[in-house]
């Protein structure tokens, strides 16, 4: 879902099903939601991430935010600025 007005961007999705596997209970994502929140400020553009429904109860919350953090401000901001990201390599991804 993409929602924008003259101010504001929105890009969120919806997890239906997800399986994370480094943590015992794998489906912690399925049914939380993504956002990407982007305006304009006066020192330029904000970009805010937020994955709701991943609370600190949770046992990927730590290793999650901490992904993420590096996916938002490693990965995205190089693929912004530069035009190459830095995805994680396919060997280096969790296995189901």
């Amino acid at each position: 879902m993409v929602q924008q007005d003259n101010h504001r961007c929105r890009v969120a999705w919806h997890v239906e099903d997800a399986y994370v596997a480094f943590v015992d209970q794998h489906d912690e994502w399925t049914d939380t939601r993504m956002s990407f929140d982007i305006t304009p400020g006066p020192n330029g553009t904000t970009l805010r991430f937020t994955h709701h429904g991943l609370t600190p109860d949770q046992a990927c919350y730590r290793e999650c935010s901490r992904g993420w953090t590096s996916c938002v401000t490693t990965s995205l901001h190089a693929l912004l600025t530069t035009g190459v990201g830095e995805p994680i390599p396919e060997s280096a991804a969790p296995a189901k």
